[in-house]
C-alpha cells in the first residue's frame, strides 16, 4: 500500500471546477521541522474564514485533506492535547507542512474538499484504502441473462443506479435481491444453455453451482428456464430499482414473520438482516430518485463583496458554477450556459459529474437545511434574470 503512495507527489491542490473562474485558488503553505513552528505560522496566518486544507508528510506527499468554516480554528485543533492519541493526533504526527485556501462558502469548500479527495486519494481520508471509497454503482446488464451485480465503473450496456458507498450493506442487498428473482451470479465466463437455444450436438447439462439445486436461480446455466421466462424475471428486478416493486421487502418480512413463529430464531434473525439491508437499498434508491428528479434549479451563494455564485443543479449533481447575473461584468458565461440549458431542458457537455458524483452531498445538504431549497431560483426565473424573456404560467 505504501508503494502505491510513493510516486503521490503533491504539486498543488491544482484548479476547480465547481469554481465560476475555472483557475486555481490562491493557497497559503507554512511549514516546519517543529509542530510548535507550525502552530506560530497559523496564528500569524490563517484567516477565521471557509476553506479546505490538507496535511503533507516529509516526503510532500498529500496525506489528508478537510475543510471547515473556520480554517483557523479548525487547524489549531489539532495541536490541542485532547487529541493528541485520536486520529487528529496521528495525523499531526506524520505532517511537515501545512496548505489551506479559502473558499467563498461552507457549501464551496464542502464542493472543493469532495473534488480534492477523489482527486488525490489522500491516505488518512480512506483509512489506508485508497480504493475504498470509489464509489459503487448497482447494474443490470451482461448478456442474455442479465443480473445484478456492483462495480465501480458500469459498462455501457449495463443500466446502472447509484453512486453508493455503504459497499458492504450494497453486496448483500444486490445478492439478496439476486436470490428473490432468481437471476444468476455468476461471472461472465460461465456458459449459458437456454432449453430453447437449439444444439447441434446436444451435450449434459449440469449447474455451475449449487444454486439451482437450492431454488434460488433458474439455472440458465443449466437449462432450467427459458429466455422468456428469465427476461421476465429480469425485468422484475428493473422495477424494483425504478421504485415501483416492493416485491422483496414484503417476502423478505413475511419469510422472517413465519421462521419466528415457527421458533426458528436463527433463521428469523439472517432474513431480519437481509430484510434491514434491502429496505436500506431501497430508501437510497428513493433518495437518489427524488434528488434527480426534483433537484433541477439554481443555488445561489454568497461570495463575499456582495456577490453571488450560481450553481447549476441539474439531475442532482452540481453540473457547473457561474457569476451571477448581478455581476454585469461577467454576464455573458451565466447568460449562455442557462440560456441553453432554459432552451434545450438540459445541461450537457459537463464531465464533472460523472467523475465527482455530488449528488449525495447535495442530498445531505438540503435534507439538514431544508430551509435552504426555499433560495432556489426556477430555471425559467433564472433566465428571466439573465435578460431572457419570462415564461407566462399556462
Amino acid at each position: 500500500m505504501r508503494r502505491f503512495w510513493a510516486a503521490e507527489r503533491f504539486t498543488g491542490f491544482g484548479r476547480d471546477p465547481f469554481s465560476p473562474s475555472r483557475k486555481p485558488p490562491l493557497s497559503t503553505t507554512v511549514s516546519g521541522s517543529r509542530k510548535a513552528d507550525i502552530k506560530a505560522a497559523l496564528r500569524a496566518e490563517c484567516p477565521k474564514v471557509a476553506g479546505v486544507y490538507g496535511m503533507l508528510d516529509a516526503s510532500g506527499r498529500l496525506i489528508y485533506v478537510g475543510k471547515s468554516k473556520s480554517l483557523r480554528t479548525r487547524l489549531l485543533s489539532y495541536f490541542s492535547p485532547k487529541v493528541a492519541r485520536e486520529k487528529p493526533g496521528a495525523i499531526l504526527r506524520e505532517t511537515k507542512s501545512l496548505i489551506w485556501e479559502r473558499q467563498p462558502s461552507e457549501f464551496a469548500a464542502l464542493l472543493r474538499e469532495l473534488y480534492l479527495i477523489r482527486t488525490w486519494r489522500p491516505r488518512w481520508n480512506v483509512k489506508d484504502q485508497p480504493r475504498s471509497r470509489l464509489p459503487s454503482f448497482v447494474c443490470l446488464g451482461r448478456g442474455p441473462a442479465r443480473q445484478l451485480f456492483v462495480t465501480t465503473a458500469p459498462p455501457k450496456p449495463a443500466i446502472a443506479f447509484g453512486p453508493f458507498y455503504a459497499q458492504g450493506r450494497l453486496n448483500r442487498a444486490v445478492e439478496t435481491l439476486n436470490h428473490h428473482y432468481l437471476l444468476r451470479d455468476c461471472n461472465g465466463t460461465q456458459p449459458l444453455r437456454f432449453p430453447d437455444q437449439p444444439e447441434l450436438f446436444p451435450e449434459p447439462r449440469r449447474a455451475g453451482c449449487l444454486r439451482f439445486e437450492l431454488e434460488s436461480c433458474l439455472g440458465p446455466c443449466a437449462g432450467g428456464c427459458s429466455r422468456r421466462r428469465y427476461a421476465s424475471q429480469a425485468r422484475k428486478a428493473l422495477r424494483f430499482l425504478e421504485g415501483n416493486d416492493d416485491a422483496p421487502l414484503d417476502a423478505l418480512h413475511e419469510r422472517m414473520s413465519r421462521a419466528a413463529m415457527e421458533r426458528r430464531f436463527e433463521t428469523a434473525a439472517r432474513l431480519r438482516d437481509r430484510l434491514s439491508d434491502v429496505e436500506w437499498f431501497a430508501g437510497r434508491l428513493s433518495s437518489l430518485r427524488a434528488a434527480r428528479e426534483n433537484f433541477n434549479f439554481i443555488y445561489p451563494m454568497e461570495s463575499g463583496a456582495g456577490r453571488e455564485i450560481w450553481y447549476l443543479v441539474s439531475r442532482g449533481c452540481v453540473a457547473a458554477a457561474v457569476h451571477s447575473p448581478s455581476d454585469r461584468r461577467r454576464l455573458a458565461p451565466a447568460r449562455r450556459v442557462i440560456s441553453e440549458w432554459h432552451a434545450v431542458g438540459r445541461l450537457d457537455g459537463f464531465a464533472i459529474i460523472d467523475q465527482h458524483p455530488t449528488i449525495s452531498l447535495l442530498s445531505h445538504w438540503f435534507r439538514t437545511r431544508p430551509e435552504e431549497l426555499d433560495r432556489v431560483i426556477p430555471i425559467a426565473d433564472a433566465f428571466a434574470l439573465c435578460g431572457g424573456e419570462t415564461v407566462a404560467a399556462s
